[in-house]
């Protein structure tokens, strides 16, 4: 993941959670403006019911009860109260948190506890000592309900407790799934458009590197047609010297005809690259024996893997399979894919290669027990200029799959780390 890409999904994530927040902060406020507004209502009509009480009937419906008429205007005054206002409960306390009438009751022996003082003891107590108070939330068979307690002016330490459901709860419960629907479509907008940014950002990036790959190839391939042609001058020179040279007696012909095999092999080496760097197919329109070159890279690094004390294991036979690749060509191939193999390795490790011929294609596969490589790495191996190797420079596998599949053929990697690795090329016969 590039900066861009980063500061795109920090800022996406950074909205997403600005959104959440907002909407709750937004619910929290609604709902205290709600609390505050119910809390305010109450302690008003707690304070209304309270101012007209008389001194004269709470002690009368204290000492008499339902005898006395005192308890009557009582129960008329707040039954009234209940009914014109909606309030879910109204009751009076006398100055000990007893009830002397409870709307919700109705009747009942003066001097009975109240579920109130058990509730809120606290809160009455400040409502005893002159001040309107809020009592904590009630639950009311499953249902939330406030109230409020005021003191009762005509009769020191006697309170009167309004109770009145939530009516507002409705109300709360559509802005909440409001809010959420809100947010929820907020942050699936926001995902949207930071996922339209980072793919526009990661064609961009990609493009970039297809730019930056094809400039590379352009340098390489000028750099590459400028040595070809200062190579090519000295190794006619050298060729011409040394066939002279294979004149003079049978031994210095024979170092003679090796040097010159050499030259030729070189000289053909550097035709390849040249082409390569011209985008053509090096190679493709001859042909070569795919198993005789198997066979003779094997017996070229047989050392080098008793050397480093690692196993070669090899197909027992290899019969003769023509593709459309020449001999050079193929053994630059499975040179570069036995050395990849062998640089891999740990010492005593192993390289398995076995060798399959179809009707129509010739199959090698090369699998070694190594380190493995890792998924980004693999993914980008066969780029031109990109390897993991410090003295490496990312061209042989690249040149490598170029010719299989200028021939018509594929070449695959399958690795994971700590799993090895595994290469297959499948060729076309001839």
């Amino acid at each position: 993941m590039n900066r861009a890409q980063a500061t795109t999904l920090a800022f996406a994530l950074a909205a997403a959670a600005a959104t959440v927040v907002t909407a709750f902060v937004a619910y929290r406020g609604v709902r205290s403006a709600f609390e505050r507004e119910s809390a305010n209502r109450l302690q008003q009509l707690a304070e209304l019911a309270a101012s007209q009480l008389s001194g004269a009937d709470l002690a009368d419906a204290r000492d008499l009860g339902p005898e006395g008429t005192g308890l009557l205007n009582v129960q008329a005054q707040l039954d009234a109260l209940t009914a014109a206002t909606g309030l879910a409960n109204a009751a009076v306390l006398d100055d000990s948190g007893r009830v002397l009438y409870d709307v919700r009751s109705g009747l009942v022996e003066p001097g009975t506890p109240s579920a109130y003082d058990s509730l809120a003891h606290d809160a009455l107590a400040r409502a005893r000592a002159g001040h309107t108070v809020s009592l904590p939330a009630l639950n009311r068979e499953g249902r939330e309900t406030r109230a409020a307690a005021a003191p009762v002016p005509a009769a020191p330490g006697a309170v009167i407790v309004t109770e009145a459901a939530l009516g507002w709860a409705a109300q709360l419960a559509r802005l909440r799934r409001d809010l959420a629907l809100l947010a929820a479509v907020s942050v699936l907008g926001v995902a949207a458009l930071a996922g339209l940014v980072l793919r526009a950002n990661a064609s961009q990036w990609a493009l970039e590197r297809r730019l930056s790959r094809s400039e590379n190839l352009a340098a390489m391939g000028r750099m590459t047609a400028i040595l070809a042609h200062e190579i090519k001058n000295p190794l006619a020179i050298i060729r011409g010297s040394a066939k002279r040279l294979g004149k003079l007696d049978e031994s210095s012909q024979r170092m003679a005809d090796s040097v010159v095999e050499e030259v030729d092999r070189l000289s053909e080496t550097v035709n390849r690259y040249l082409q390569f760097a011209r985008a053509g197919a090096p190679g493709a329109e001859a042909t070569g024996d795919a198993a005789a070159t198997l066979a003779a890279t094997l017996d070229l690094l047989a050392g080098e893997f008793a050397a480093k004390r690692c196993a070669l294991e090899r197909p027992a036979e290899l019969p003769v399979t023509r593709v459309r690749l020449d001999d050079a060509s193929l053994k630059q191939v499975w040179l570069n894919l036995l050395q990849n193999a062998l640089e891999a390795l740990p010492e005593g490790g192993s390289v398995r290669v076995s060798f399959a011929r179809t009707s129509d294609r010739a199959q090698v596969r090369m699998a070694d027990n190594g380190p493995g490589i890792a998924a980004d790495v693999l993914a980008r191996l066969g780029e031109p200029f990109f390897t993991t190797r410090a003295q490496g420079t990312g061209l042989g596998l690249h040149l490598s799959r170029q010719l299989i599949q200028g021939a018509g053929g594929t070449l695959e990697l399958e690795s994971r780390e700590g799993e090895g690795t595994t290469v297959r090329v499948e060729l076309p016969t001839a």
